[in-house]
């Protein structure tokens, strides 16, 4: 009968050459009844006799107590995760090359992650030693030593003789000796620039000031001409660095490495206060620990008062682009004071700094990016004037605060809103202004 398992041919005690046979009831379907069915074979059906049917070379599913299934025993992890990344046999065409791909995406994930690594290493500890070794060329033994006593110390790092010495002597008049040992390894440097100390655990720029021929070259090239990520601080080439003259306003650049630690990198804590998201910000506690800053050039060395700090845009398309590094010189004191009053507008911070007609203005100029790189490509600035003749190099940072409503450009207020209120800020502090 199709469907049921033939039953054995068993002889019972007490019947000879008899057999008991099971007919299919009438109101039964043969494949609706199964033949565990209790007493479908009658009372002769003994239990306790043992079953001597042939057992199936196939493999019976078992149902355990619970009547669940047993699972057939997976793969380990390891290989599930292998079966999933690489094609094995049985994956379809579109599932294999899906898979190749990701391979190859992989693949060159790890080869450019590893050059991409050693370049920053590599950076790195370039960054270490060229500083080092640049540093200590600036170094000729401090303020106590003759000029022939430094002479001989610079002598003693670089292979320079007298004559060329005399040489340098002769091509740039005046040049300080501190330079003399700078000068003999690139005579692009203009000056040096120092911010912070070495025992400054938030600040420390430090670096020798370099101009090249054009505002390219320097931003992919250390002080040694070796090219380096970093590039150097630089002076835009259209400013003027005579012998004791400077331009009205004297621009320099640097890159806001992504270490954070290098370079023009801290002068966004000008801005931004240098608190971490989520902190209640002082914005004015690192201005009030950085009130001043020192530029030095070949010729004299001189403090510098800061007075503004202002985030500009380079995106037309964004609002205004503020021409603030093509401003050199002053022809007169209406530029001077134009010039002063559209950066103090604009700036995030007062202070008690006064200007006027005559002062020498530095600029030091960033990258920085509040509003994300891909949707504003803006730029930081930290303008500061010269200490005068006499003048003390104090500042009353007790009275310095944060400008509540700067002039910004157009994204600014389609982002948060709003728009400018009015110049605010104490035009007296403006000496050639009257108002």
């Amino acid at each position: 009968m199709a469907g049921f398992a033939k039953r054995p041919h068993r002889k019972a005690s007490g019947h000879v050459g008899t057999e008991k046979k099971f007919e299919m009831p009438d109101d039964k379907e043969e494949n609706s009844v199964s033949y565990i069915t209790p007493g479908l074979f009658g009372d002769d059906d003994d239990d306790d006799l043992p079953d001597t049917r042939k057992r199936g070379r196939k493999r019976r599913t078992v149902y355990d107590d619970d009547d669940e299934f047993e699972e057939k025993k997976k793969p380990n992890i390891f290989v599930r995760a292998l079966h999933a990344i690489f094609p094995v046999k049985g994956d379809g065409v579109g599932e294999s090359v899906r898979k190749i791909i990701f391979d190859i995406a992989v693949v060159a994930f790890i080869i450019t992650g590893g050059s991409v690594l050693h370049d920053v290493l590599n950076e790195a500890g370039n960054v270490i030693i060229v500083d080092k070794e640049i540093s200590d060329l600036h170094d000729t033994g401090g303020e106590d030593k003759t000029e022939e006593e430094k002479i001989k110390i610079i002598q003693g790092k670089v292979n320079i003789s007298d004559a060329e010495v005399e040489s340098i002597k002769k091509e740039k008049p005046g040049i300080q000796v501190d330079f003399l040992g700078l000068y003999s390894q690139n005579s692009d440097i203009v000056g040096w620039i120092h911010l912070g100390s070495e025992n400054d655990k938030i600040v420390n720029i430090d670096y020798p000031v370099v101009q090249a021929e054009d505002n390219d070259y320097y931003l992919t090239h250390n002080f040694k001409r070796e090219e380096a990520p970093r590039g150097a601080i630089f002076a835009d080439y259209r400013n003027k660095f005579n012998n004791g003259e400077l331009s009205g306003n004297t621009v320099l650049y640097g890159h806001n490495m992504w270490t954070g630690d290098t370079m023009f990198a801290k002068l966004s804590r000008y801005y931004d206060g240098g608190v971490p998201k989520g902190e209640t910000k002082d914005y004015m506690e690192f201005y009030r620990n950085h009130p001043t800053i020192e530029f030095d050039t070949l010729y004299e060395n001189a403090q510098w008062k800061v007075f503004a700090c202002v985030l500009f845009n380079t995106q037309e398309e964004l609002g205004e682009v503020y021409p603030y590094i093509n401003v050199r010189d002053f022809a007169n004191a209406d530029e001077f004071n134009t010039f002063i009053l559209d950066i103090m507008d604009r700036s995030v911070m007062w202070t008690d700094v006064d200007l006027q007609y005559g002062d020498n203005i530095l600029t030091l100029s960033t990258c920085y990016y509040p509003y994300g790189k891909e949707n504003a490509d803006t730029r930081v600035a930290v303008f500061a004037r010269k200490v005068r003749e006499g003048e003390s190099a104090e500042v009353d940072v007790s009275k310095a605060m944060r400008n509540p409503d700067p002039l910004m450009f157009a994204y600014e207020y389609r982002v948060h809103g709003g728009s400018w209120g009015g110049r605010k800020w104490d035009s007296s502090k403006l000496l050639s202004y009257n108002g």
